[in-house]
């Protein structure tokens, strides 16, 4: 069945570089070495500013949320002179295969993702209704624009989900639609549980709570690729794979998030290093902060484990093989975003 044997046969797109972070002298929270940068990253900077900039000149969107922010309130805090240093950077390192055009769709998505998703956190579910009613049902296949008035910020999103489609229309797969679906799930995600019954039962529901299930669609959206993202080829490797980048993410974050609960910045802890540290009934934060990254790490020699098994067993057509190597680059992506990025504190590392 495999047409790839070898993840060192793939042929990558010349729409990225690889990079060296440990090279580079920046700590590096990982075994996997493979990092990737996509080229068009001043055009990924420049979309998100401009999107960021119509949000938050958008007055028609007057929810607000606990915290006395409203979207365009949010938006403009993001916009400041620090932005380069944020959440714009993950579609560059994470989803760093894609062309012009596709990269430019994701980070136009990405910005919706993190926009809406700062409000949801600082709200109740229902508080997040408006955003659904006047953005996100937009989104869904079926909406129908009727005769409503449209700012200038819908006209904008409408066009972004109209050219998604469009590619897919050109391609003949259906990755961005999946895309797209998978973002609407994420915005429609419940609320976390009061407590965790155990760590299996907290990695389910932080698969969903950090739109790793949207962010698979992003890698094929990148890739224009046909893959099945619920083969049963793929599904030890992804279960891994979403386990890794919850971790990953949750240990780059824990000190922000803490800070932003305990100020009551945003409504849930929702975070790893929290739970391990509950469930282990550890007396430190250090000590919970260690044990969580030698689960990261222990992740990682199971997925070493599970594509030498693909490999030995000739398990996957090159297609898969092609996404396993653009994810294992999500994995790293996630890592050195969360190493520099200004939104986890990497103020002592971040790129001049």
């Amino acid at each position: 069945m495999g047409q790839q044997g070898n993840l060192d046969d793939i042929h990558r797109s010349e729409h990225a570089i690889n990079i060296f972070p440990p090279q580079a002298g920046l700590p590096w929270a990982t075994g996997i070495l493979s990092c990737r940068q996509n080229k068009y990253w001043q055009l990924t900077l420049d979309t998100t500013r401009v999107f960021l900039a119509h949000f938050a000149a958008d007055e028609a969107t007057p929810q607000i949320s606990k915290s006395g922010k409203s979207i365009s309130q949010i938006s403009r805090e993001e916009l400041g002179p620090r932005m380069e240093e944020g959440w714009a950077k993950f579609p560059c390192y994470m989803f760093s295969e894609g062309d012009r055009q596709r990269t430019r769709l994701l980070a136009a998505v990405n910005v919706f993702i993190f926009v809406f998703d700062d409000f949801w956190e600082m709200n109740s579910i229902d508080s997040f209704a408006g955003v659904n009613d006047d953005f996100i049902a937009r989104m869904e296949s079926g909406f129908s624009h009727t005769n409503e008035p449209r700012s200038f910020l819908k006209l904008l999103i409408d066009q972004v989900i109209l050219d998604i489609r469009e590619l897919d229309s050109i391609s003949g797969n259906n990755a961005g639609q999946e895309m797209i679906d998978l973002m609407i799930r994420f915005f429609k995600r419940p609320p976390p549980p009061e407590q965790y019954k155990n760590l299996e039962e907290f990695l389910t529901y932080r698969h969903e709570d950090a739109a790793i299930p949207h962010v698979l669609g992003c890698t094929k959206f990148g890739l224009n690729s046909s893959v099945d993202l619920n083969s049963p080829r793929l599904a030890r490797y992804i279960r891994l794979m979403k386990d890794h980048i919850s971790i990953a993410n949750d240990l780059g974050s824990w000190e922000k998030e803490k800070k932003a609960f305990e100020s009551k910045k945003v409504m849930y802890m929702i975070n790893v290093v929290s739970v391990i540290k509950d469930l282990l009934r550890l007396r430190t934060d250090h000590a919970a902060v260690a044990m969580t990254q030698s689960l990261q790490f222990q992740i990682e020699t199971e997925i070493d484990v599970e594509i030498e098994r693909l490999i030995t067993e000739d398990a996957l057509t090159g297609e898969e093989w092609r996404f396993v190597d653009a994810t294992l680059h999500v994995m790293s992506g996630n890592v050195f975003v969360s190493t520099v990025m200004s939104r986890y504190g990497g103020e002592e590392f971040r790129l001049k």
